[in-house]
């Protein structure tokens, strides 16, 4: 800019070889710079979303013979599409946090499209655990009371268990499918290594989204006008925060060691450079020096 200081002096531009920042400050530089992009997914995400919250409206407010019809109609399309919205998301994020050039709509519907039946399944894993953890919370208790027995709460302990396995690996599964060409079962498998190799990033994922559910919570508490957040940005943020936190696990246990192997170039390697005979141009920035233009006093001729 050019309202405190002159355009026309060449600074020292932008060093390619810098060395990283620290993840923590990576983290917000990468978010403010894709800002944008993040309040545009989220966007979508809450527009396709828009049958489940149309099916909570007929249920709400109408009571005729076609409500329950209706709002079964509406939650069954919102079940289908709810694993390629993630899948979609997840391809978006992915490239978000390789700092990788995007058009949103585009490389959304790729990820949705490319990514439907294998979305799906997922989902249906995911809904069947959450329903077996809400059936047994409800279920669990009164069967104890009714037999008098505690030892009923080891079967819902269990399915705890494989509730929060199973968060864990989502924290995987998303970003695998987006990343990889593997088949569904080898992506379960990896998914599952790879949250036990990982527990402090499961942790920390899992105490960011817990924070974002309370932080919105309290707000909404506070005032209901808070509710247009959820329309720009806690589900692309918890997303964003999932993919920045364990991409990395990914990239060094699957994608690395693959390359490796095959001796192929990895295109997510940041040091991977084009040979001389490629090169077109050599960035200097960083190396050269500012050069400021010498004023020359003399007469105007006009």
């Amino acid at each position: 800019m050019g309202l405190f200081r002159s355009y026309q002096n060449a600074g020292p531009g932008i060093d390619p070889n810098a060395p990283k920042k620290k993840p923590f400050f990576r983290f917000w530089e990468l978010m403010w710079r894709n800002l944008g992009k993040l309040l545009g997914l989220n966007l979508i995400f809450v527009g396709l979303h828009i049958p489940l919250m149309s099916s909570m409206i007929v249920f709400i407010e109408t009571d005729n013979k076609f409500t329950n019809a209706m709002t079964l109609l509406l939650l069954a399309i919102q079940f289908v599409l709810e694993g390629p919205v993630m899948a979609g998301c997840a391809r978006v994020l992915r490239l978000i946090v390789l700092d990788k050039p995007i058009f949103l709509t585009e490389e959304f519907k790729k990820g949705f499209q490319q990514n439907f039946g294998a979305g799906f399944l997922y989902w249906c894993i995911d809904a069947l655990v959450i329903a077996s953890v809400i059936a047994g919370h409800i279920e669990y208790p009164q069967i104890a009371e009714q037999t008098g027995s505690k030892a009923i709460f080891i079967p819902f302990g269990i399915s705890i268990a494989i509730a929060v396995v199973l968060l864990f690996m989502n924290y995987y599964i998303w970003a695998l499918q987006a990343a990889t060409k593997l088949n569904k079962r080898t992506v379960l498998k990896n998914a599952f290594m790879l949250s036990g190799l990982s527990m402090k990033e499961c942790i920390i994922s899992t105490a960011g989204i817990a924070a974002m559910v309370g932080l919105m919570y309290l707000l909404l508490m506070i005032h209901p006008m808070f509710m247009f957040l959820i329309t720009v940005f806690p589900a692309a943020f918890i997303g964003y925060l999932v993919m920045f936190v364990h991409y990395p696990v990914i990239q060094k246990f699957v994608i690395n060691p693959y390359y490796e192997e095959s001796g192929e170039k990895n295109p997510e390697d940041d040091e991977t450079t084009p040979d001389d005979d490629d090169r077109i141009f050599t960035d200097r920035g960083g190396s050269e020096e500012p050069v400021k233009a010498e004023r020359r006093k003399g007469k105007i001729i006009s």
